[in-house]
């Protein structure tokens, strides 16, 4: 899992960078949440940055107020 935690934070640090974003202050929340949705509906053998995007794009949605 500790190697499967590092890449999956290496990809949101990916993801951060592309949105044009620093870290945020907020990042150890957003890992959990992404490892805990990674973990619960991607493949356990062969998940990727695919993924962990879907993940990302969870955590936002679920912070949105409409």
């Amino acid at each position: 899992m500790n190697n499967k935690k590092l890449e999956i934070e290496r990809d949101l640090l990916v993801i951060y960078r592309n949105i044009g974003i620093d870290v945020p202050s907020n990042h150890d929340e957003i890992l959990k949440y992404v490892i805990d949705d990674v973990e619960e509906t991607a493949d356990k053998v062969d998940w990727h940055n695919g993924d962990v995007a879907i993940a990302f794009r969870r955590f936002l949605e679920t912070k949105t107020i409409i």
